[in-house]
């Protein structure tokens, strides 16, 4: 592992979005994806009506965001190894700098949806491999979605799945599973000298 990359909301931070809540208000179905959804909407005022809505949602998630505990910890330990570290995520430009500025976070990148294609999408993990000349191979993607396995499957990355309530159905799809950050590093450093074999 010469790098790692993490998603944002949910895998550092509690933001408490509500996807639900998200698209009740769009008036979008159920589970629909809500990126993907208006990007297939024309330019005009319903779109500027949705994109509103979810700015006002991600905003307020921003301001209220808390780390998740013993994410500290393990950042710490990342720069003493040290190898460089990045976020990678859906959500805007100006409520992750609000998120990462409120929290005292540093990256060497931060990429968000104004930046490179959302993730399922792998385009904003490889640009990240190329800023640090790195293969992505020897880079770990770290998310709490399947959307985040599916990146760095595709980008051709190690996955960990951060799930510290129930196990998702597709939690067999990720590299290793944290339930918790406490045991991050040691879970981290076993998987890698054993292969991630089980």
């Amino acid at each position: 592992m010469r790098g790692i990359i993490f998603d944002l909301d949910g895998t550092l931070v509690d933001s408490r979005l509500d996807f639900e809540a998200i698209r009740r208000d769009m008036g979008l179905a159920s589970g629909s994806p809500i990126l993907e959804t208006m990007g297939k909407i024309a330019p005009g005022p319903e779109l500027d009506r949705m994109q509103e809505v979810l700015h006002q949602h991600e905003l307020k998630a921003a301001h209220g965001a808390i780390l998740f505990e013993g994410v500290l910890d393990l950042l710490r330990w990342i720069d003493e190894i040290p190898i460089p570290k990045a976020i990678l995520t859906r959500n805007s430009r100006i409520c992750t700098d609000l998120v990462t500025n409120r929290l005292n976070l540093q990256f060497s990148q931060v990429l968000t949806r104004e930046d490179a294609a959302p993730k399922p999408d792998p385009a904003g993990l490889l640009a990240i491999c190329k800023y640090w000349n790195l293969p992505p191979a020897e880079v770990v993607f770290c998310g709490d979605y399947l959307f985040d396995l599916e990146a760095g499957r595709r980008a051709g990355m190690r996955t960990i799945l951060f799930a510290p309530g129930n196990l998702p159905e597709f939690a067999d799809q990720a590299d290793l599973v944290l339930r918790a950050y406490h045991t991050a590093i040691e879970q981290i450093q076993s998987a890698f000298l054993n292969g991630f074999v089980p």
